[in-house]
């Protein structure tokens, strides 16, 4: 039997998971350990000599790297250096895997190609017609169109990717609020926000209920307690108040109001990825131009997704937590190109596991 694991590895967290949906999430702030890397995603495996490993990574953005070229040499040796008895595969966004050694080569394809390896995976649910594929994580926003159970999407690079509105820079937890909108209004006044790392969209969809308390999650904006109270005072200081100078009713009226302008950010982008979606299918002269495509929810913030999709009139919705589970959605990534690796590089095995001479 094949033991495999997928790796999804990012700039504030590390995600693996195995093809049965087993999951294991942990934060990881690159940009200060990444010489604790390697340690560390051995002790996120509970498989101790995987036969395959499949890798995705977004970490190459980490500002501790001079560039993407060096991030990613630096996360594949890590990788190597956790798992030197496995084959270990790297998913490029050409939709294959490459060896270490030649990844190390094309690190165009390599950098942030984990939304590829889930568009290609999840893909198959949907086989005919088009589809939208909406990944709303702790961090970012991937909004993949899918064609005919394939992704389309119109850029590969990030670059690429943010000038076409398939990549968002805004998701449920680590996004500052000063990113999500300049100003709210109170008492019929516009105030402009303090642009400064007070609080985060975690604290809005705590006070919101969206997202569930853990006073042990201490990975906030002032490494206080995840606690809807500790987010009232966090959002507060956005307009330069504490909790004695803005009432509860008050704090949580901001706090929706920055929901509603994250909703808008991210529908705006549906909007134009659809709309792009059905100029393309009209150019192919497909028959079903203008049908609504089906839509794939994914990632940690899979409730923001939802409701997004419920604004853009997008009714034909399923969550990858129905396939699996919300572990499974939340590291989407990962278990994806844990499936994938299984799929495409198993036969590889058969190159590589020692002959042994049964007549000996």
């Amino acid at each position: 039997m094949t033991t495999a694991l997928g790796l999804d590895i990012g700039g504030a967290n590390l995600k693996a998971a195995d093809p049965d949906g087993r999951v294991q999430v942990a934060t990881f702030p690159m940009w200060q350990q990444h010489r604790e890397l390697t340690d560390r995603l051995r002790s996120l495996s509970w498989i101790e000599h995987p036969d395959l490993v499949g890798v995705t990574m977004t970490a190459e953005l980490a500002d501790c790297f001079e560039t993407k070229t060096d991030g990613i040499a630096w996360v594949i040796d890590s990788v190597q250096k956790a798992f030197p008895k496995s084959e270990i595969r790297i998913w490029l966004t050409s939709g294959e895997f490459a060896e270490p050694h030649d990844a190390v080569e094309l690190p165009k394809l390599v950098a942030a190609a984990n939304w590829h390896a889930l568009a290609t995976w999840v893909g198959r649910a949907v086989p005919d017609g088009p589809a939208i594929l909406i990944d709303t994580g702790s961090t970012t926003t991937d909004i993949i169109p899918l064609l005919d159970g394939f992704p389309m999407p119109s850029g590969l690079t990030d670059l690429e990717r943010l000038l076409h509105s398939e990549l968002v820079y805004t998701g449920v937890r680590r996004t500052p609020l000063c990113a999500v909108s300049p100003s709210v209004t109170l008492n019929r006044t516009k105030i402009p926000l303090a642009a400064e790392l007070f609080a985060t969209t975690q604290d809005v969809y705590l006070v919101l209920g969206s997202i569930a308390e853990n006073p042990e999650n201490t990975d906030t904006s002032d490494g206080k307690p995840a606690t809807i109270t500790a987010a009232r005072r966090r959002i507060a200081r956005m307009l330069c108040c504490d909790a004695l100078e803005l009432t509860e009713e008050a704090t949580d009226d901001v706090a929706r109001q920055l929901a509603h302008a994250q909703h808008d950010q991210i529908a705006r982008a549906v909007l134009l990825v659809k709309a792009k979606q059905n100029m393309q299918m009209r150019a192919a002269w497909r028959d079903n131009v203008g049908a609504e495509p089906h839509v794939i929810l994914s990632g940690s913030g899979t409730f923001l997704a939802a409701q997004v999709a419920a604004e853009c009139g997008l009714t034909s919705t399923v969550s990858l937590s129905e396939f699996g589970s919300h572990a499974v959605a939340e590291a989407a990534c990962a278990f994806a190109v844990a499936r994938l690796v299984v799929e495409r590089c198993r036969d590889d095995l058969l190159h590589t596991v020692p002959f042994h001479d049964t007549d000996k």
